[in-house]
């Protein structure tokens, strides 16, 4: 019937059975309280402790740096002869409909322990909970008499303090602020930023308030629309607050055109003028980027990386002294410009990178955009991604990603490459999470409307693939479950409260090999990316614990969004019967897939170890 999963807390031996919201054929769970999974097994060979730090009946985190190990162990219907579930594992009574008695079939097998932790040597890392199709933001906001809706939400994420903006912020927000906050303790010591998005309220006021101690170059956001309308709709009022801020440090970088200045990195520099550590990642310093996307965010306490940084920082201010200063435009806003990264920082930026070697071994590359002479996406494949390439091309199990937007149906971009390489090698498993439909590898662009044609009705255009499936590459792309695709006792979600959903830009390869890395930064790994815009991008090597965190952050995204894909594509395309009907099977039908198709593979790839 499946597996009963019970967290063991190693130094304490306290012991949790995981929670489970889905019921059985034949009950209903329409207020969404939890069981055990004593009682809802999981059906499924692989899973997620979803809790171990996320609560579920509260909005507060457990604490991390805790090590832990899990006791699995399958569940059949009760039978004389067999061990009964203890009273202890049986929370009271929350569903409609009959018990299913179920009993222990052996005593099920430990995991090796794992340490809960955000730190991996010289590295922390963080990543937000901010994926709002999820049943459990619903039921948070009725609790307080709230509606789920996208005003609801941003009001919650734009205010300071609030347990649901919390929540969903995960780690990634304390450590957006931490050089900020140290640079406020010691005398003398600054921090240099370069950014994309500033809209964060809370974020603004701590830039405000340290602002003899931060140099900023702030760029401008696309165009906008609405109440944004025009370049820099969304940076233009914090960017008029940060001019006239006694004390504060800010140059303009303003494109204003289809290049970006996509950078979100930070450096502390101590009090002796040393850097000392780098900030970077793909979490924008926005509301949406730290609540209502998935992101991740890194901070490197290595003073060689701050310093390599530190000279792109530089790099790009010397460059934006080329810049002319764009029109101003009523409220504020401002005009197009023609403003392009010039020669010099093209030149310094393509040569190829040396290794940084961290204290504990970690091996990273820094490769900044833009890296080609050319100043328009080329057919030519960019230096950064021809390293990142290059060693996707030497993956032996497995390659995973999560990523934005990086091209029109994944075309010269690592969607692409992986795909590619997945096709030539069957031995590779590839997945993948894609936020845009039009991203998708099997995304057809509707054909150009001719003058004068009418648009098409919504009900005879082509639906958006949500899922690309060819043997060993599984891709989807970022959904929810809406009214017209209710199953079982899910409830309708929001999806978005803005543009990206999948906001993180990461490839994963091999992340049980010692010579499994990581990709990850600003950089949206498609050309785009290295012809025309400022970004970042980090190859990080030889640190494990590191890789294998930054694969479960990619598996838990896909996973979430495969079911919510798959739910799109039957509503969307009619296909028949749906392979889940929102409840739990009460015989083994659910193990068939599991063993005769690949669906397995990637829970035999992960239970193979390091």
């Amino acid at each position: 019937m499946g597996f009963e999963v019970t967290r063991i807390y190693t130094d304490t031996g306290e012991e949790r059975v995981l929670p489970a919201w889905v019921p059985f054929e034949g009950q209903k769970n329409p207020d969404w309280k939890p069981q055990t999974t004593s009682i809802w097994p999981i059906q499924k060979l692989y899973w997620s402790d979803l809790t171990v730090r996320k609560r579920r009946d509260q909005t507060t985190l457990r604490p991390s740096d805790v090590t832990v190990k899990y006791r699995i162990r399958p569940m059949v219907p009760a039978a004389p002869g067999l061990d009964p579930v203890p009273a202890a594992n049986v929370p009271p009574k929350t569903y409609e409909g009959e018990p299913f008695p179920l009993c222990y079939f052996d005593e099920g097998r430990e995991t090796n322990e794992v340490l809960i932790t955000a730190k991996h040597g010289d590295i922390q890392s963080a990543f937000t909970n901010g994926i709002l199709s999820a049943q459990w933001l619903k039921y948070a906001l009725e609790a307080n008499g709230e509606v789920l809706n996208k005003e609801t939400l941003v009001a919650h994420m734009q205010k300071e303090g609030d347990p649901i903006r919390e929540y969903l912020t995960g780690d990634v927000l304390g450590l957006l602020r931490q050089l900020v906050d140290r640079a406020e303790k010691e005398k003398g010591a600054r921090v240099r930023l370069a950014l994309y998005e500033l809209t964060d309220p809370e974020l603004e006021s701590v830039l405000i308030k340290n602002a003899a101690k931060v140099d900023i170059i702030l760029s401008n956001t696309g165009k906008g629309s609405g109440a944004n309308a025009g370049w820099d709709g969304e940076n233009s009022p914090i960017r008029k607050t940060l001019h006239k801020t006694p004390g504060m440090h800010i140059t303009d970088r303003m494109f204003n055109n289809g290049r970006i200045g996509h950078n979100k990195f930070a450096i502390y520099v101590g009090a002796d003028g040393k850097c000392k550590a780098v900030l970077t990642g793909s979490t924008n310093w926005t509301y949406t980027g730290l609540c209502g996307q998935s992101n991740n965010a890194m901070l490197v306490e290595s003073p060689e990386l701050a310093r390599l940084y530190s000279a792109y920082w530089n790099r790009l201010l010397k460059d934006t002294k080329n810049f002319v200063k764009p029109k101003a435009l009523a409220g504020g806003l401002t005009g197009p410009t023609s403003n392009a990264q010039g020669p010099d920082i093209r030149t310094v930026n393509s040569k190829p990178p040396t290794d940084v070697k961290l204290q504990d071994a970690t091996l990273i590359n820094l490769w900044c955009s833009p890296n080609t002479k050319a100043t328009t996406k080329g057919a030519d494949t960019p230096p950064d991604l021809a390293a990142v390439y290059s060693l996707m091309r030497k993956a032996s199990k497995v390659i995973l990603f999560a990523v934005f937007l990086p091209s029109r149906s994944g075309k010269s971009s690592i969607i692409e490459e992986a795909i590619n390489i997945g096709a030539n090698d069957h031995s590779v498993l590839v997945y993948g999470a894609i936020s845009d439909p039009t991203a998708m590898p099997n995304y057809v662009a509707p054909p150009p409307k001719k003058p004068g044609e009418k648009a098409t009705p919504s009900s005879k255009k082509i639906p958006s693939p949500a899922i690309y499936d060819k043997d060993n590459v599984h891709v989807v792309r970022a959904a929810a479950i809406t009214k017209d695709d209710i199953v079982g006792q899910f409830e309708a979600e929001v999806l978005t409260v803005g543009q990206a959903i999948i906001h993180d830009k990461i490839v994963v390869v091999d992340p049980l090999s010692p010579d499994g890395f990581i990709a990850m930064g600003s950089h949206n790994v498609g050309f785009k990316a290295s012809y025309e815009n400022d970004e970042n991008l980090l190859i990080i090597r030889n640190n494990p614990s590191l890789v294998r965190a930054y694969a479960v952050h990619v598996i838990d995204v896909y996973e979430h969004y495969r079911f919510r894909a798959r739910r799109t594509e039957f509503v969307l395309r009619n296909k028949g019967k749906d392979i889940f009907d929102g409840f739990l099977s009460r015989d083994s039908k659910w193990l068939h897939d599991w063993m005769v198709t690949d669906k397995g593979a990637l829970a035999e790839y992960l239970s193979s170890g390091p």
